[in-house]
């Protein structure tokens, strides 16, 4: 018996649902920051959102929520931040970790950064 399984994906309309939850919730750990973010309508063309940092610089975000990193991505980031004349800014969540994202931004080291600082309980990861 030949059984096919199937890939479930999600509609067109899923995938912009889930892209539109990443950005608030990394919208919201950048405020948490005193970060002052802009959610910009440029889509697939342009960065998620616009931020400033506390010492006034300005970086051109560009969120991903999905499973898997793809250098792509950080193409993407790059080449959008220039559009804008701005330093590029790509986070990548992290599944399995609730609010960790994945930072990585023109000039820094890749980084870590998290919504909350809660323990995974029992020593999980020891």
């Amino acid at each position: 018996m030949n059984e096919v399984k199937e890939k479930k994906t999600l509609s067109a309309k899923g995938r912009r649902n889930k892209g539109r939850d990443g950005r608030y919730k990394f919208r919201l750990l950048l405020e948490s920051r005193d970060w002052k973010v802009t959610t910009t309508t440029e889509g697939k063309d342009g960065e998620d959102l616009l931020a400033t940092d506390p010492d006034g610089v300005v970086w051109a975000v560009e969120v991903k929520d999905v499973k898997l990193i793809d250098p792509k991505h950080l193409v993407q980031a790059r080449e959008q931040a220039k559009k804008r004349k701005a330093r590029w800014f790509l986070a990548n969540h992290l599944p399995g970790y609730g609010g960790s994202w994945l930072v990585q931004r023109r000039g820094y080291l890749p980084c870590v950064w998290h919504a909350n600082c809660e323990t995974l309980g029992d020593d999980e990861n020891d």
